[in-house]
């Protein structure tokens, strides 16, 4: 077993990510399985921490790709490069081979993440659909295959629906086991902010969730913004929040302040609907502190 039983507890107690421990367990579970997992929900929940945590637990290295709307089959698998930075003419029109990072990974045995999955489409990666699956790339240009290792691990996160994503095609999904990571419960995004902020007043933290909780809601029941805040944000408000009453500033101003950084961030800046509606929402929790 890959991962086994008794250092499940260890990876959840020993990650900054709180209250994922189903993730983490669902997660761990299919690894030892042998199957490639897939992080998806909405953006800035800890997905690539989560990710990250696990690769960092076991005892093979890793490689990092981000993924991103110009990636091709050259930057997964390979392909040649032209050496058009020589300053020899006859070298410059010559072509390398360059290893991809799938390829990279399989031949010096270390595991893969690729974060972003949906940043780049999904033809970047129909070249290694016979290696979810059934465990083999065929490298053509070097006429081999690899196969890969049993304890090999591919861990992928995505935003599914995040602005400028591509939709992941069906035969993709299917070769990876999706795990939702949602934003945590309340109590647990209070404790963050106790953390990260321990100055800050009740009345004040207590905004912040309702802040962030309100515009998750408006999100997810009524599609006004395009996403609502995450976790990473809240904690950005907290700890702004915090500095500006050390420097003297009143809380309602120093509330009202971190929230409409952090709604421009939620909000469609094309939109001055969407941004009216975090404003409003800022201004009128603001006027309970």
């Amino acid at each position: 077993m890959l991962i086994e039983e008794e250092k499940y507890l260890r990876i959840i107690e020993t990650s900054r990510i709180k209250g994922q421990e189903d993730v983490y367990l669902k997660a761990m579970r299919y690894i030892n399985l042998g199957y490639p997992i897939l992080f998806f929900g909405p953006p800035g929940c800890g997905k690539t921490s989560i990710a990250r945590h696990i690769l960092n637990s076991l005892e093979r290295d890793y490689l990092a790709i981000e993924a991103h709307e110009g990636m091709t089959e050259y930057h997964v698998i390979g392909g040649f490069h032209p050496l058009s930075m020589s300053a020899s003419r006859e070298v410059a029109e010559e072509f390398m081979y360059k290893d991809g990072v799938v390829v990279r990974a399989l031949m010096h045995g270390k595991n893969l993440l690729i974060d972003e999955l949906t940043r780049a489409p999904s033809s970047a990666f129909s070249s290694i659909f016979l290696l979810l699956s059934h465990g083999v790339l065929t490298l053509e240009h070097r006429e081999i295959v690899l196969k890969k290792p049993d304890d090999w691990v591919l861990i992928a996160t995505a935003n599914f629906g995040d602005v400028g994503s591509f939709k992941l095609s069906g035969a993709l999904k299917r070769r990876f086991i999706p795990i939702y990571v949602s934003y945590p419960k309340r109590f647990v995004e209070e404790e963050l902010i106790r953390t990260y902020a321990p100055s800050l007043s009740d009345e004040i933290t207590h905004a912040i969730l309702d802040f962030a909780e309100e515009t998750r809601r408006m999100w997810r029941e009524e599609g006004a913004l395009p996403q609502g805040l995450s976790t990473d944000g809240l904690i950005k408000m907290a700890r702004y929040c915090e500095l500006l009453i050390r420097e003297g500033i009143d809380e309602k101003t120093a509330f009202s302040d971190a929230a409409f950084h952090q709604g421009v961030v939620i909000a469609d800046e094309t939109d001055q609907v969407s941004i009216q509606l975090v404003s409003e929402l800022a201004l009128n929790l603001a006027r309970d502190l």
